[in-house]
């Protein structure tokens, strides 16, 4: 039988007591990137870019720093997921790769 060291018992206790008493968001309250999104929707980032998150109708973004047209834009999980479920006919497909028969 292992011998269970209590100094790494201790220390163990000690960080999940920590990582459970740290504040948490809601992954409703979650800011998500381009990316997040492009994931949740399986589609490529540039395409989420460049046809969803620029559509007029999509949830404004929130821009957490304030540096300019090219700082990171983040929107809130909930509002993407509400709009995607009121939008799902209209989400442009995922694209199928032909191989080429050389």
């Amino acid at each position: 039988m292992n011998q269970i060291d209590p100094a790494e018992l201790v220390a163990a206790i000690h960080s999940l007591v920590t990582q459970l008493s740290t504040p948490r968001v809601m992954p409703a309250d979650e800011l998500w990137t381009a990316e997040d999104i492009a994931a949740y929707l399986k589609l490529a980032t540039d395409t989420t870019e460049r046809r969803v998150v620029s559509r007029p109708d999509f949830p404004a973004p929130l821009q957490p720093c304030l540096t300019g047209a090219r700082a990171a834009k983040r929107w809130f999980a909930a509002e993407v997921i509400t709009w995607a479920r009121q939008n799902r006919s209209k989400l442009p497909l995922k694209r199928v790769r032909v191989k080429n028969a050389a």
